[in-house]
């Protein structure tokens, strides 16, 4: 766990998780999964009759790196996520096990 994280108050975990989960929400929504949608539908096999030129293997890597690198965001964004609430699960835990208001 990080200790940037270990000296923040409670509030301050809560309140910085809820903002990684709405900014992950968004990158998944407005970037990673349009990626992965326009790269299914680039990588579709060739229709000869439609008249349209076939794609070529620079765009298709191109775009597949593009969907990696949003990938390696999202990971990032969720490991950050995993460390805040772990440390928000051990705050609550040593709070109960001391009791409320004692």
């Amino acid at each position: 766990m990080s200790s940037s994280i270990d000296h923040l108050t409670l509030r301050e975990k809560l309140r910085d998780s809820a903002r990684g989960v709405r900014e992950l929400i968004e990158h998944l929504e407005l970037g990673f999964v349009p990626k992965v949608h326009d790269l299914k539908k680039l990588s579709r096999q060739h229709d000869p009759t439609s008249g349209s030129p076939p794609v070529a293997d620079v765009t298709i890597r191109s775009y597949v790196a593009s969907v990696l690198e949003s990938e390696r965001f999202t990971l990032r964004l969720n490991e950050s996520l995993e460390n805040y609430l772990s440390s928000i699960r051990n705050d609550v835990s040593e709070i109960v096990s001391r009791g409320v208001g004692r």
